[in-house]
């Protein structure tokens, strides 16, 4: 590649790089205000998310969905009765 195919090739992403600024120069700019929200989010839920389970509610309507016993699966299944079968077109 010549001198000037480099000089070209350079100012060719330059102006890329400039047209991507200018359209996302409002997101660059909030991105320090993104960041800030996540921290606030996570220093939150971080405080409120370290209850122990004394402190649940004891009126019977909490349920803890990942304990595993209070799992309503199955493992045997009943037979199905007075099924029929229907044999597929090809």
């Amino acid at each position: 590649m010549s001198f000037w195919g480099i000089v070209l090739l350079v100012f060719i992403v330059l102006i890329i790089l400039s047209l991507l600024f200018v359209f996302f120069k409002a997101f660059i700019f909030l991105l320090p205000v993104g960041l800030i929200a996540i921290a606030l989010i996570w220093l939150i839920g971080w405080f409120t998310g370290r209850k122990n389970k004394a402190s649940m509610p004891s009126s019977g309507s909490y349920y803890d969905w990942f304990k595993k016993e209070n799992s309503t699966h199955n493992p045997t299944r009943k037979k199905a009765r007075n099924v029929t079968t229907k044999d597929v077109d090809k």
